[in-house]
């Protein structure tokens, strides 16, 4: 049986915001990231519900639904009259049925991520933009460029777009400087949003297509032009739904494999 201080970092926000459905994505969430870092290594047995809603300080009820969430995206299996156990096979970042950041994917694959040729910027909103996140065209957006490393191979190059009226944490609003310094550090754009800017994203939705790499894209992946390249628009969503993020993420085709986990 796991130990319970695996789980002390987890702390439950709870306000009128959030649901018990919304309080159990939450727990399922974290549970996954500890199965996807290894902590919960394949095969590990998890603590029955009465155990594991005390080491979550969340009811029975949000933890029996959480872990109905992990079942069904095949990260735990149940085994009656035994218990709950981490599966064999867990699904890994390349499940494009899971929502996370190119940091956590490279990390997934077994590299270490990085990257180069970083930009940040304020631009106004293009009415695409404008129309992804729920602005007026012209207002000001916070745009981050970069090209993305797995083991100083050049895998994908992102932008990430926020608006710029979000960029405020509790000490006010945030700067380029601030954000570029955390970035060095810690890579995840998901990451400095969820620690500095307390933003929460509840769901994603992605429209997922094939492109042939331009003069530009060729450029900055470092890959021959025409070459196979597959492009991920996402705009991530609140507990509310509104848009909190856009990112247009361009994979280099050939450095990585997904998969799409379905279920009846």
């Amino acid at each position: 049986m796991v130990n319970r201080d695996l789980f002390q970092p987890f702390v439950p926000i709870l306000d009128d915001g959030y649901d018990n459905y919304s309080l159990a994505q939450r727990v399922a969430e974290y549970i996954r990231d500890l199965i996807m870092d290894g902590t919960l290594p394949p095969e590990t047995q998890l603590p029955n519900e009465p155990v594991f809603s005390g080491y979550l300080k969340v009811s029975r009820s949000t933890v029996r639904s959480a872990l109905t969430i992990l079942e069904q995206n095949g990260f735990i299996q149940k085994r009656w009259g035994v218990g709950t156990f981490v599966s064999k096979n867990p699904p890994t970042y390349s499940n494009l049925s899971i929502n996370s950041g190119v940091s956590q994917l490279i990390e997934s694959s077994g590299a270490v991520p990085g990257h180069t040729e970083m930009l940040i910027t304020f631009r106004p909103a293009t009415e695409h933009v404008a129309n992804r996140l729920n602005l007026e065209p012209g207002d000001q957006v916070l745009v981050l460029e970069r090209v993305r490393l797995a083991n100083d191979r050049r895998v994908v190059f992102s932008l990430d777009i926020i608006a710029k009226k979000l960029l405020v944490s509790r000490e006010g609003e945030v700067s380029l400087t601030e954000i570029k310094e955390y970035l060095e550090q810690n890579q995840s754009m998901y990451k400095y949003m969820r620690e500095r800017l307390g933003m929460d994203i509840h769901h994603g939705f992605a429209r997922i297509r094939p492109l042939s790499a331009e003069d530009y894209l060729a450029e900055k992946l470092a890959i021959p032009r025409g070459s196979n390249i597959l492009h991920i628009e996402q705009v991530d969503f609140d507990n509310y739904g509104e848009p909190l993020a856009l990112t247009d993420e361009y994979y280099d085709a050939n450095a990585f494999t997904f998969n799409v986990y379905r279920t009846n």
